[in-house]
């Protein structure tokens, strides 16, 4: 899951060790899983003894427990093959490697352990931590023009024992800023940020160094959702929707089709009003979700809930428009059985693979779903620089679809699920780790996948939305014109 309060690789992991209720492989012998195993690429140590686990962060100047259970809630999603356990989650293949024991940096009463722990909110330690994270996982340096050593030099001796909470905050904002990537944040407690924003203004910094912060003007502060339903206000004033509003369809002039998916989660019934505004929406939705579980598969239930009734509307359409340009992400699953219900046969529409240092994990092939009775009509994906992280998936997904035409502009570039981890101190971050490629191997970090119809749309996020504004202002919004027209031709 990608983007607005996700379910990181880490908790997923986790989640999927404790929660799900089915058997251990073919066998109930949890003797056979007892052992220490490393994660291969993304960080991570589990240990296993007397039925119960231990999963831990990893690096070479740490080990920070993150979860702790009973092995017999291990899922039939989980194997051993080799000495190795395989976790299979969503789209998601993960590997543990067993080893022969965990590092003494884990074990408690070694000198590496009391050494790890008296350094927990040394500034200079935590530093070491998360660049070794990056060094070990982060997967774009040469396409993100960066070299790590240099970075190094150039930021580590702004660091020492003397630093402050707010000035490594700062230091380590502006270092990660630079990366120029989507998927890489930090977050510390809302005092050291207040202290680190103090602390850039005292040094003449504008910029801000948290997306808390929030120095726009009043003119500037269209967001996505605001745009999005005044398209739906132009063309469909009586567009029917889901509870949250992130789900907007009906059908057009000329028969075809319209759906407009505003995020790719938020689709658990959750039992909320449908008259809350959208942040207080979320705001409660995350704390209802169910605490203990994973909630991947609750969202495709989800989608597929609301898809029924789209799809049902739809049958007799010429064509339809599936519009996520304003979709900033969420689960890519979510996206993926949206284009299920056009797809007639489950084929292989893309790969992905984790950074392990010098190299990667193991490629996992990822399959598309399919249904029988697909949709067969044309179909028009209309997308922008703001559809990112998950809609990209989909996008990419959609490259194989020779019903689909794309339209718009080259999606943002952010693929990768955001790896999670926390820091000694407690702060937590996030970077990209896997590259994903299409089935002819090329990667569309950094650059996204460009339409077959260019819309010319604004990189920037403020003119893009300006000039979808100014376009609704005319009645006009061309992309959605430009589908209707094609579909006559069809």
């Amino acid at each position: 899951m990608k983007l607005v309060k996700q379910l990181s690789i880490a908790t997923s992991i986790a989640i999927a060790l404790i929660t799900i209720n089915c058997g251990i492989q073919k066998s109930t012998n949890v003797s056979e899983f007892s052992g220490t195993y490393e994660s291969v690429g993304y960080g991570r140590l589990l240990k296993i003894e007397n039925g119960a686990f231990i999963l831990a962060d990893l690096t070479r100047f740490s080990c920070i427990p993150l979860l702790s259970g009973e092995i017999e809630d291990f899922s039939k999603n989980i194997y051993l093959k080799n000495d190795t356990l395989h976790l299979e989650q969503g789209i998601n293949l993960y590997q543990f490697k067993r080893i022969n024991d965990a590092p003494d940096i884990c074990k408690k009463g070694t000198n590496a352990y009391k050494s790890a722990q008296a350094k927990v909110n040394d500034p200079e330690h935590n530093f070491e931590v998360l660049w070794d994270t990056f060094k070990k996982h982060y997967a774009y340096f040469e396409l993100r023009g960066i070299d790590p050593d240099k970075m190094y030099k150039d930021y580590r001796p702004r660091v020492n024992a003397k630093t402050t909470p707010a000035q490594l905050f700062f230091i380590v904002n502006e270092m990660l800023e630079s990366f120029d990537d989507g998927h890489i944040s930090i977050s510390a407690p809302d005092d050291v940020e207040k202290e680190a924003m103090a602390f850039a203004t005292s040094k003449g910094v504008s910029e801000n160094i948290s997306e808390k912060s929030d120095t726009k003007t009043p003119q500037e502060k269209l967001n996505n959702f605001d745009i999005a339903k005044t398209v739906i206000d132009t063309y469909l004033p009586n567009a029917q929707k889901n509870t949250s509003g992130l789900l907007y369809y009906g059908i057009l002039k000329d028969n075809v089709g319209y759906m407009q998916m505003n995020l790719m989660m938020g689709y658990v019934d959750v039992g909320l009003s449908d008259t809350l505004p959208l942040k207080e929406y979320f705001d409660e939705y995350f704390n209802l979700l169910p605490e203990d579980e994973d909630d991947t598969p609750l969202e495709v239930k989800g989608i597929n809930r609301e898809l029924d009734k789209v799809m049902a509307l739809f049958a007799n359409t010429n064509a339809i428009i599936i519009d996520v340009r304003f979709n900033g992400g969420g689960k890519d699953e979510v996206g993926m059985n949206v284009l299920k219900r056009i797809n007639g046969q489950e084929r292989i529409v893309f790969s992905k693979k984790g950074r392990l240092e010098d190299g990667f994990t193991p490629t996992n092939y990822v399959s598309q779903p399919a249904i029988i009775n697909n949709y067969k009509k044309p179909v028009f994906l209309l997308t922008s620089g703001e559809s990112a992280s998950a809609t990209e998936i989909m996008t990419l997904s959609s490259l194989s679809f020779p019903q689909v035409t794309r339209i718009g502009s080259n999606t943002e570039g952010v693929f990768s699920d955001v790896l999670d981890k926390t820091l000694p101190n407690g702060w937590e971050f996030g970077l990209s780790n896997e590259v994903y490629l299409d089935m002819d191997g090329k990667n569309y970090e950094g650059v996204g996948i460009a339409p077959d119809i260019e819309m010319n749309y604004p990189r920037d996020k403020q003119q893009f939305l300006q000039l979808i504004q100014k376009g609704l202002e005319k009645n006009q919004d061309p992309a959605i014109e430009k589908a209707i027209q094609l579909s006559l031709t069809n």
